[in-house]
């Protein structure tokens, strides 16, 4: 596809741009810093100096620290019995039916489908894959995804998007998950007529 945007969620949040069959570098040969568009003004400090950067809720590090810091608080999870808490822990526990760990990965999903939206109303493109760990969990990251950017980003360009999610396994064999999943899955909104 020649327009696409990989967005990357590890210890950081990050986006690579292909427009016209080229990366886009930008003037100083660095852009897609998504990680860094302020979702919540009266959020945490990010590193960058600002408040409320989507790092500050869609990375690996920020996400472990929100489950820990709730736990803290007295809020009830599975993962209260684990000592040392890591992503992986939180999607599979998330799977497996705790309600703490499914509810801080929907969070992550609408402040990600948040930012996506924003990368398509400007660079509408043809493919958006979604890379990472939390990709384990894509039965409750996804439709969080998929409903924000149905609701922020314009109809025209996102009707027949496709969006597809790059996990571990499918990084180690250089493949993409989409080909497992039907066309409407792949698709942020099915074409209607």
């Amino acid at each position: 596809m020649q327009d696409s945007i990989l967005v990357s969620v590890h210890r950081g949040t990050g986006a690579g741009i292909i427009v016209n069959g080229q990366v886009f570098l930008g003037h100083n040969r660095n852009v897609g810093e998504i990680g860094h568009i302020q979702i919540d003004p009266l959020g945490e400090q990010c590193q960058c100096g600002n408040f409320g950067c989507l790092e500050t809720v869609a990375a690996n590090p920020a996400i472990v620290k929100r489950v820990r810091t709730l736990i803290e608080q007295g809020y009830e999870s599975t993962l209260a019995l684990k000592e040392h808490i890591t992503i992986e822990d939180v999607c599979s526990h998330a799977l497996n039916g705790d309600e703490l760990a499914k509810q801080s990965l929907v969070r992550v999903g609408n402040q990600l489908g948040k930012a996506i939206a924003i990368t398509i109303n400007l660079f509408n493109p043809q493919k958006v894959i979604i890379a990472g760990d939390i990709t384990m969990a894509k039965d409750i990251l996804f439709p969080a995804i998929r409903r924000n950017v149905e609701n922020q980003s314009l109809t025209t360009f996102h009707s027949d998007l496709h969006c597809c999610l790059r996990d571990r396994q499918a990084a180690n064999h250089g493949c993409f998950r989409d080909d497992q999943e039907s066309d409407a899955q792949r698709r942020f909104v099915t074409k209607t007529t």
